[in-house]
């Protein structure tokens, strides 16, 4: 994200002082009066957003769970534009209103729902400036899930029980509460279906900070685990992410050792396999393990004393995603993982594709993506790519596609071109590897929603 004015937006010009050789008498300058105005994108299924205040673009490349943090404004009547950004670079207003800031009070502009169902719309909310007494923080919530109805929250100290405890606050979908102001320290945050006590989030230990302002939203979990929620903590110039405790990390394996038979694949010091034969050319679904340090063994199917990754470190943070790529070489005793951070949240208005070179025995390539099969004028999606080199995640305007994979500098193909479908609100991956055997010609892996036509 970017600000465009990181602290004021001035949109009006500050009465000058005229003087003269023969006039020492100066104009009285005006007294400015200020508001304070925050954006945060809240939206699940939305593309990223620019956002303009009387025409004029103040923040930029906005993305789900970002906050733009307190903006000092001069009090007035401003029209608020958030435009998305669409994968093709253009852009459209979305969302429009109207503000008039009074002086002296902050502003929160979230934009909420579902962009698939029409749903998206600006909640926005006003509170007076007001200091927070020392030895105090000053909460305030919004439930921001719309495919969430009534809950109960709970707030309590770290590991309260909470089965005879009354409910801290209630709220539906877009209500807020008022602001509350606790002693400063360690928290437990749990949410419940209205009336129960089965806990749907759980946040663990949450420390509030001294005299600190938390704008907190319940917004809809696009990370791992089970939860429907995630917190979104805003802060005067921040925001924090607060997974449930229970998220974990979602891995999965990808077998692309084009010379390597079926493997089993062990987690930590487990003697029964978390994988139990995969074959090159394919995947297991993801599966969900405690964040944190772990070791990836892979051996033989045919006699697991045959070890070709032995106990490989990995670190899994809450709530990532990852794909755990075995590549190289069996015959040259090259065999490693690379371990991909993968984007799964799905956007309403683009497809997510994103490109690994697995291929041990391919140089640097040139990735296409073109409309037609032909790339004798087309420029590469993707440069220079070496092997184990991942794009990332990258927006793309849905629609029909060729992947065409060449050395790198040359139009000739190794592989495709490949007709692919990539739809609105899918996700798709795609790895370049070696043939069966290892060497040339090359081939690919699909997946994700990936489907070959």
């Amino acid at each position: 994200m970017k600000r465009i004015y990181p602290i004021a937006v001035c949109l009006s010009l500050i009465g000058l002082t005229a003087c003269s050789d023969d006039d020492d008498k100066s104009v009285e300058q005006p007294v400015m009066e200020y508001s304070h105005l925050r954006v945060i994108h809240a939206g699940s299924d939305a593309p990223m957003v620019n956002v303009s205040v009387d025409g004029t673009e103040v923040l930029s490349d906005v993305d789900y769970a970002m906050s733009s943090g307190l903006l000092e404004v001069s009090s007035a009547t401003y029209d608020i534009d958030v435009d998305a950004i669409f994968a093709d670079g253009t852009t459209a207003t979305v969302l429009n209103t109207s503000l008039t800031a009074e002086p002296d009070v902050e502003y929160t502009a979230v934009a909420l729902g579902q962009v698939a169902d029409e749903t998206l719309s600006l909640k926005l909310v006003s509170n007076p400036v007001a200091d927070i007494a020392a030895g105090y923080a000053r909460v305030q919530v919004l439930h921001a899930t719309p495919t969430v109805g009534l809950v109960d929250v709970y707030v309590t100290a770290p590991g309260d029980d909470i089965n005879a405890a009354s409910a801290t606050l209630s709220a539906n979908y877009m209500d807020v509460s008022t602001q509350l102001e606790v002693p400063a320290g360690d928290y437990q945050v749990r949410i419940t279906a209205s009336g129960m006590k089965n806990v749907v989030y759980d946040s663990g230990t949450l420390t509030l900070n001294d005299m600190t302002d938390y704008f907190i939203s319940a917004i809809p979990n696009t990370w791992s685990g089970d939860s429907p929620v995630a917190l979104h903590l805003a802060l005067p110039d921040a925001e924090v992410i607060v997974n449930d405790i229970n998220s974990g990390s979602n891995i999965r394996v990808v077998h692309a050792v084009a010379d390597a038979p079926a493997v089993d694949v062990f987690l930590d010091d487990a003697t029964e396999p978390a994988v139990d034969m995969l074959t090159f050319g394919n995947a297991t679904d993801y599966v969900n393990v405690p964040e944190g340090e772990h070791t990836i063994t892979v051996a033989a199917d045919a006699d697991n004393d045959v070890v070709v990754i032995d106990a490989a470190e990995v670190s899994l943070m809450l709530g990532n995603t990852y794909s755990a790529f075995a590549v190289g070489s069996l015959i040259d005793n090259a065999i490693e993982p690379l371990i991909v951070n993968e984007q799964t949240r799905r956007v309403a208005t683009e497809a997510k594709l994103s490109v690994v070179h697995a291929a041990y025995s391919a140089p640097e390539v040139d990735v296409y993506l073109t409309q037609t099969a032909d790339i004798s004028n087309a420029t590469p999606a993707l440069s220079n790519v070496p092997f184990k080199a991942s794009s990332g995640s990258l927006s793309v305007p849905p629609g029909t596609y060729y992947i065409s994979v060449t050395l790198t500098g040359t139009k000739t193909v190794a592989i495709g071109p490949l007709e692919v479908s990539l739809d609105a609100s899918g996700v798709y991956g795609v790895a370049a590897v070696d043939d069966v055997g290892g060497g040339a010609p090359f081939g690919v892996i699909l997946l994700d929603d990936f489907t070959a036509m």
